[in-house]
């Protein structure tokens, strides 16, 4: 009877253990985590990099977890760790870390410079991985700092989410197999930002607007009869080299100035309009030279309006081109 009665709490109190999810082994534990920004600068395009600080903080009740040994910021190129601190709060560890990393980042340039990018702060657990630990991010304590400024930028948002990084090695873990696959948590900040870009157009791309216009002025004089009769082959044909010279100078110093992309970008619009109207204005202008040789007025002047039609039908795509990138 005594056997009996010490069975009953024993197997009572193992059937509460092996349906209570918070207390099973294989349950990882949850580790809360926010982040700070308390500063951003230097956005450098060919770098593909920008300069941050901030806070980043891990409630959790594990005493094992350092976050200075135990978490990797995945994207950053160097990181300095500035202060930490730990302190024993409800029967668990807060840990307060301050960081200044030079962040690797993927920018998207298809609309420069009237473009909107994702600044990323990746961090990762190094050693626990996702058997051990889960990421829950602070949604509400997540923020950046009210008067924070990004010259040239506007910073339109912050959000913060958790995921698990698979990666397919045991990394010598004898407990997997050789392949993995390994899952590490993870949290991700991405910060949005749009660009300030109509000062940026206009000292960046006035080299290829210069081209444009300056075809656009021979083209204007072969497309009206009384031009043509003003303007002669040297001059026409020396514009047409200005035109060629400046598009040549622009697309020089903002190739310095992007990195290399696969996409079609309204940069490389400008720069290819620059080039094909500059090449379409010395074509036109050899062609009615050579018709007005014929004595072929009316023919030179019709052609040269079409042309001049057709360089118009271009210029409005350009615009449209930028309309799209400026409301995007």
């Amino acid at each position: 009877m005594c056997v009996r009665l010490l069975l009953v709490p024993l197997l009572a109190a193992l059937f509460i253990v092996a349906g209570n999810p918070t207390v099973r082994a294989d349950t990882p534990q949850e580790v809360k985590v926010g982040v700070y920004v308390s500063n951003l600068f230097d956005v450098n395009f060919s770098k593909r990099d920008v300069e941050a600080q901030f806070w980043v903080w891990f409630d959790h009740s594990l005493a094992e977890l350092d976050p200075r040994n135990e978490i990797d910021i995945i994207n950053a190129r160097n990181a300095k760790l500035l202060s930490h601190s730990r302190e024993e709060v409800n029967g668990g560890y807060w840990d307060a870390l301050k960081y200044s990393a030079t962040l690797n980042e993927t920018w998207a340039i298809e609309n420069y410079p009237f473009d909107r990018q994702t600044i990323r702060i990746s961090l990762e657990s190094a050693n626990l991985d996702a058997r051990r630990i889960r990421f829950v991010p602070d949604l509400k304590g997540t923020k950046i700092r009210d008067d924070l400024k990004l010259e040239g930028w506007k910073i339109e948002g912050i959000r913060i989410a958790p995921s698990e990084t698979v990666y397919h090695t045991a990394y010598g873990d004898p407990t997997l197999s050789p392949d993995g696959p390994s899952r590490y948590p993870r949290v991700t900040v991405e910060i949005d930002v749009k660009r300030n870009g109509w000062r940026l157009l206009l000292n960046t791309f006035i080299g290829f607007a210069l081209a444009i216009a300056l075809a656009g002025i021979v083209l204007s004089s072969i497309a009206s009869g009384r031009l043509s009769r003003t303007f002669e082959l040297g001059p026409q044909l020396s514009l047409g080299t200005g035109a060629l010279f400046s598009t040549i100078g622009a697309g020089y110093i903002l190739q310095n100035g992007l990195p290399a992309t696969t996409e079609f970008s309204l940069a490389d619009a400008f720069q290819l309009t620059a080039f094909f109207v500059t090449f379409l204005t010395m074509l036109s202008v050899f062609v009615v030279h050579v018709l007005r040789k014929h004595d072929r007025q009316r023919g030179a002047l019709l052609f040269g309006r079409a042309i001049f039609l057709f360089y118009l039908s271009i210029l409005s795509l350009i615009a449209f081109r930028v309309n799209q990138a400026v409301i995007s």
